[in-house]
């Protein structure tokens, strides 16, 4: 015979942690929506230009800081450089990017863009100011003010995660 006792209903309850429990679930929530509706939507619009948000965010990136590396580039991307590495060698085969061995290191390669990479960029682009523009449209200046300040604020927490 079994002497464990069995968990009544008010047990199980009492043990179980609801979202609506936890402090800013529903503006955590709330961030994660916009963020999954701005990338499907950033997903969509970029397939027409025969790119993912995750190659316009790398042309852009590199557009910034030419010559980076794949780690560097990994690093102001916060994916891990295996992740990026099978995405560069599609980019580098479609003639978007170009990867140079370094001068100062010869195990790492710099990447530049292209000319066909800078226009797709341009492209691309266009898209990015289209979806910043309608996200704020609905936002006073200082709403858009007091949002950078507090996931700034958020990112500085959850860098103490890592």
């Amino acid at each position: 015979m079994d002497n464990q006792q069995k968990p009544t209903e008010h047990m199980t309850q009492e043990a179980v942690i609801r979202p609506s429990d936890i402090k800013g679930h529903t503006s955590w929530l709330a961030v994660v929506r916009c963020y999954l509706k701005c990338q499907k939507v950033m997903n969509q619009k970029l397939a027409a230009l025969d790119l993912t948000a995750a190659q316009h965010d790398i042309l852009m990136n590199i557009s910034h800081q030419p010559g980076s590396s794949q780690q560097q580039l990994s690093d102001r991307l916060l994916v891990v450089k295996s992740n990026i590495s099978a995405l560069l060698k599609k980019m580098v085969e479609r003639g978007l990017i170009e990867q140079r061995k370094s001068d100062v290191d010869a195990r790492s390669h710099e990447l530049y863009l292209t000319p066909t990479g800078q226009q797709k960029l341009q492209q691309s682009m266009a898209v990015q100011i289209e979806m910043v523009q309608t996200m704020t449209r609905v936002l006073s200046d200082e709403e858009i003010a007091t949002n950078l300040n507090i996931m700034n604020r958020v990112f500085e927490a959850l860098d103490q995660l890592d």
